[in-house]
């Protein structure tokens, strides 16, 4: 029998973006990922205390993502879940993923997330947590 994971040793980021400079909105990810924050925390579905269930909404760079999937990851010891709601983008050339950000570009893949990057910073502290769990929930995949 495989063991529940325990809330109090466990940590979320949820990371969502709904209105783009150059893309078009997603008016539900602002809900969806509120909605997903309410069910993690509820103690009859998950329990995870409010405090360790991080929203990030309109990320402004980066580092901000990369930096707060970092820390989170190094409290957790059972479970860490990652979760993206937005626009995904790739790399004509390469058909690498990119996580659009609000100000991203698709003809300028730098202004977005590399996938890679959010993989790298999950995969650096997985040691210290029994579970990994990184959903992805982009709306329309395009090409750069």
């Amino acid at each position: 029998m495989v063991a529940l994971a325990d809330p109090a040793r466990s940590e979320a980021v949820l990371v969502g973006v709904h209105d783009y400079v150059n893309l078009e909105g997603l008016p539900a990810v602002a809900r969806n990922v509120e909605g997903l924050r309410q069910v993690l925390t509820d103690p009859a579905v998950w329990g995870l205390p409010a405090e360790a269930c991080t929203v990030i909404s309109q990320p402004g760079d980066v580092g901000l993502v990369l930096d707060t999937v970092r820390e989170k990851a190094r409290r957790a010891s059972d479970t860490l879940l990652v979760y993206y709601a937005g626009h995904g983008l790739t790399d004509p050339h390469t058909d690498e993923l990119y996580l659009a950000l609000p100000h991203s570009d698709r003809e300028r893949e730098y202004t977005s997330l590399r996938y890679e990057y959010l993989r790298r910073a999950v995969l650096d502290v997985q040691a210290s947590t029994q579970r990994t769990v990184l959903i992805l929930d982009t709306t329309g995949i395009q090409r750069g």
